[in-house]
Order: C-alpha cells, then structure tokens, then sequence
C-alpha cells in the first residue's frame, strides 16, 4: 500500500517528482567512472576500452547505457522502497566483446508473499527471499512478469520462479 501511494504522489503530485528528480540527480550525480590501475599501461587501456563498451550496452532491454540503469535503479529505491537488478548472459553478437547484461526491476516482482520455514537442511523463505542455513540469501521468488500487467496470460498471473541469488 505504502509503494502504490508513493507512487501516485509521485506520478501526480509535481512537487513529489521534482523531488525524487533532485535525490536521484544528487545520489547518481555523473554516474560511476571506473579507470583501470595495473600497472600495466596497455592492459589499462584495454580493461577501460571494455567497461565503456559494457557500460555503453549492459541494458538488457536497450534502453539506455549503464549510467541511465543506475539512475532507475535509485529512483525506484526512492519511490518504491527498493529495486532489483537480475545480471543476464546475452547471446554474443557480431562485434561485442561482453555477454553480460543488467534488467532492473521493480520491488513488486518480489513475491513477498512466498513463505517457508526452515526445512531440515535450515533453509527458508521470507518475503520471497530464500535464505540458507547460514541466514545468506540464496535465492529470490520472483514474477517473470509485473503483477499489475493486465496484458499476461492470467493462467501464469501469479507464479513466482526461483531465480539464484548469485
């Protein structure tokens, strides 16, 4: 309920979106800007050469470059609590040197619904989020699609997956 408010205040309230535009502009700022340091000038050169071609193509939508995913990611931390990141190996294309991608999510993908507890092994679930008998996260319980998607097949509507947390 807390999410669904925050973000009708934002979509409808313009002081509530300049001042989520504001904290995601300050937080993210010009973005991170890693530069290589080995020792090493070449291996430098080439180590920065692909950063910027994953950060220039690391969407797995293809939408925007890194720096724009940064800046979703904040701004749904902001107006919805929280956001998830799922890395991605994409199929190598002509040309491309990296296969990894980064699909940000919105919290309402989290099935927090999902609850176990501990089995024997000391596993278990809360929130939608597996942990092991450690208390690390192993996994996450997440919808393939957004759950206010009105447009999904209603067979698969609410059907979380397990995806590993690594």
């Amino acid at each position: 309920i807390l999410r669904a408010r925050s973000r009708d205040l934002v979509r409808n309230n313009p002081i509530a979106a300049n001042g989520v535009q504001v904290l995601v502009s300050n937080l993210v700022g010009t973005g991170i800007r890693p530069r290589a340091k080995t020792s090493n000038p070449e291996l430098n050169k080439k180590i920065d050469a692909l950063w910027a071609e994953f950060a220039k193509n690391c969407d797995f939508h293809g939408h925007t470059d890194f720096h724009g995913l940064t800046a979703l990611a904040v701004r749904e931390m902001i107006e919805g609590g929280e956001s998830l990141t799922v890395q991605k190996v994409a199929p190598r294309r002509a040309g491309s040197k990296v296969q990894l991608k980064i699909e940000v999510k919105e919290a309402d993908h989290l099935d927090d619904t999902k609850v176990q507890s501990s089995n024997t092994n000391g596993q278990r679930i809360s929130q939608g989020i597996e942990y092991d008998s450690e208390g690390r996260r192993d996994a996450y319980w997440l919808y393939p699609d957004h759950p206010g998607d009105m447009n999904r097949d209603l067979r698969n509507a609410f059907q979380s997956v397990r995806v590993p947390a690594d």
